[in-house]
């Protein structure tokens, strides 16, 4: 059975209904090579359309059935009257939908989610597999015990890698490195729902005044004591783009580790600084704001569309000292075309396994075969950049990835050919926030599991000479 098209019909059914909404995501997702971001984006005038609390529910359903896919698939399999290859890519959707709301949604009452999931096969031109979804979730009720996991002595990797839905070769890697038990913990950690952070724009106002503005969006606005300026905000009571603090320039959306990144490299007033690979700007706006604005940070990205997103997010914010430049630093720079810099950040592409949590779709698109490829282009946007460095100069490199080959290994490879480059020493940083999360070999780390934040990893370097 083919993916259906969406008629017109479909499409106002869509909006109506959030089980429908979810289907209709997890179908782009799987028809083409897209990000569920960008997805989300591109249909962001239907989501909008959604009822607050079909909203809710429709995002607890997208996320939650790309967090526990493997999971959800292993039960569709134990249940199945067909090999789960024979299944069709929509219907086994509609059987996610259905097994998430049965398994992991204590609110959906059990009839009511088998109900709906054969109706959304009924509606969505699946009418001849209803009976097929009817019966695998009313077979998953009558025997819960058989979820189709391997037997944790045997398969050890496996048991960890199904029960937590997370991808088989990470596991390993995790076991390998971290041990069982902290790797079971990191597992979990990155299936949690990770909490709204935002980064307060000093420039426009205090941390308390945020707070009290923020008071009626949000069932809860809590500080964040490690890193200052961040907020979490708890149960919020409408989209963030509709708060008024919002589209005051207030604020930002930023994980805590994000932000911390940034007051790692220590910008100040009136320097020269560079974010090299800025994608939408987050932390370049965050540069920015820790310059007072005043001084110079110039931006790179590849991505036009990227660049003009940036700007425009930096005059929601208020700030002037940000120019653009279209660059791609996979090839090489002319050293005319830009000036020397007091401080760089290159935030470089990874693999990003640091954010699955917030990108649960990357967990079935990422392979271990990228992080290799990651990496030789981490040590060559290091190349480029270094010349750029004044003497004297800070120079972070950063990713969203725990990985070691994307961490110590990338800097170790760029030092061996850059003497004139040191490790920053750890009491030589002005920001003592960030003093928590450095190692003693000088590192940057922080993790879901241990910290309650992102994963990342980041190496501050001096120019010498």
């Amino acid at each position: 059975m083919s993916a259906p098209k969406f008629t017109k019909h479909n499409s106002r059914k869509s909006i109506a209904d959030p089980r429908f909404a979810a289907l209709h995501i997890l179908e782009r997702l799987d028809s083409r090579p897209a990000t569920l971001d960008s997805i989300l984006e591109n249909e962001a005038t239907m989501i909008d359309a959604l009822p607050r609390r079909d909203r809710a529910l429709f995002n607890q359903l997208v996320y939650g059935v790309l967090r526990w896919r493997l999971r959800l698939d292993a039960v569709i399999g134990a249940h199945a009257s067909r090999p789960f290859n024979k299944i069709a890519p929509t219907v086994r959707n509609i059987l996610r939908l259905g097994l998430f709301q049965i398994r992991f949604l204590d609110r959906i009452p059990v009839s009511a989610a088998v109900n709906t999931t054969v109706a959304l096969a009924k509606t969505h031109h699946a009418s001849k597999a209803a009976g097929f979804v009817n019966a695998v979730l009313r077979s998953a009720l009558r025997a819960p015990g058989r979820d189709g996991l391997p037997d944790a002595a045997a398969d050890p990797i496996g048991h960890l890698s199904v029960s937590q839905s997370m991808p088989h070769w990470l596991v390993a890697r995790w076991i390998d490195r971290l041990g069982p038990d902290k790797a079971a913990s990191l597992c979990e950690s990155v299936n949690t729902i990770p909490p709204t952070v935002l980064r307060c724009n000093f420039l426009k106002n205090s941390l308390s005044e945020l707070e009290d503005a923020l008071a009626p969006d949000a069932e809860r606005v809590a500080p964040i004591a490690s890193v200052p300026g961040a907020l979490q905000l708890i149960r919020p009571r409408r989209a963030i783009h509709r708060m008024q603090a919002f589209a005051g320039g207030r604020f930002s959306v930023q994980d805590s580790a994000a932000q911390l990144i940034s007051l790692l490299l220590g910008p100040r007033p009136g320097e020269t600084v560079l974010d090299a690979c800025a994608g939408l700007g987050g932390k370049t706006t965050h540069l920015a704001q820790l310059m007072g604005n005043r001084g110079r940070v110039v931006a790179l990205d590849h991505v036009a569309a990227k660049l003009a997103r940036l700007e425009k997010e930096a005059r929601r914010m208020g700030l002037a000292v940000i120019e653009t430049r279209r660059t791609d630093l996979n090839r090489p720079i002319d050293p005319s075309d830009l000036p020397r810099f007091d401080r760089i950040l290159l935030d470089a592409p990874c693999s990003g396994i640091g954010v699955l949590r917030r990108n649960p779709d990357a967990k079935w698109s990422s392979f271990k075969k990228d992080i290799a490829g990651f990496a030789r282009r981490q040590v060559r946007f290091l190349e480029r950049l270094a010349p750029l460095v004044k003497k004297q100069g800070t120079l972070v490199f950063a990713v969203c990835s725990m990985e070691p080959e994307e961490n110590e290994s990338v800097v170790k490879q760029f030092l061996k050919k850059h003497p004139n480059f040191v490790i920053s020493a750890n009491q030589a940083i002005a920001e003592k926030s960030v003093l928590p999360f450095m190692g003693a070999d000088g590192f940057f780390r922080t993790a879901p599991h241990t910290h309650h934040m992102d994963g990342f990893f980041a190496a501050r370097l001096t120019r010498m000479c």
